[in-house]
């Protein structure tokens, strides 16, 4: 059963959000252990990223950030490179699938989500902030800091 939270709130910053909390399926864990919770989060303090948290059984949590753009063209066709890639599958049984895969030098993982739902809270985060408006609201200054910040 897929768990839904849809939430259009201001955060402590004073900046609209939305968030999404999902299961995913693991295709590489067994049956019983791959049904995972994420929440995926959009807000207008970083209008360009999408926050995904992974919400392990082990009781650790997985986080990534992805754009905004390659997560809403990868409902649609094969989209990103590298470290994450996402796309559609729209299968004959069930409901249309998006699958999500990450790669990290300690491994990789690939997921299955529920596409209807995921393009739909998409298509809600363009009511916090609309098509072609993100870069209006980034902090070109603190992006360009933190790009070129020496690794910890």
């Amino acid at each position: 059963m897929e768990q839904q939270e849809p939430s259009e709130h201001r955060t402590g910053s004073r900046q609209p959000s939305s968030e999404l909390l999902t299961t995913l399926h693991h295709l590489s864990a067994p049956q019983e252990q791959g049904t995972i919770l994420c929440r995926f989060r959009y807000g207008a303090a970083e209008p360009l990223c999408v926050h995904l948290h992974l919400l392990l059984p082990s009781g650790q949590s997985g986080r990534w950030v992805i754009g905004r753009d390659l997560l809403l063209a990868g409902t649609e066709r094969l989209s990103g490179e590298g470290d994450v890639k996402v796309w559609p599958s729209r299968r004959r049984e069930g409901s249309p699938s998006l699958y999500l895969h990450f790669r990290r030098p300690s491994g990789k993982a690939t997921f299955i989500a529920d596409l209807t739902e995921i393009r739909q809270w998409l298509e809600r985060t363009y009511t916090v902030v609309p098509v072609d408006s993100e870069s209006l609201l980034t902090d070109w200054d603190n992006l360009a800091a933190m790009l070129l910040r020496p690794p910890a």
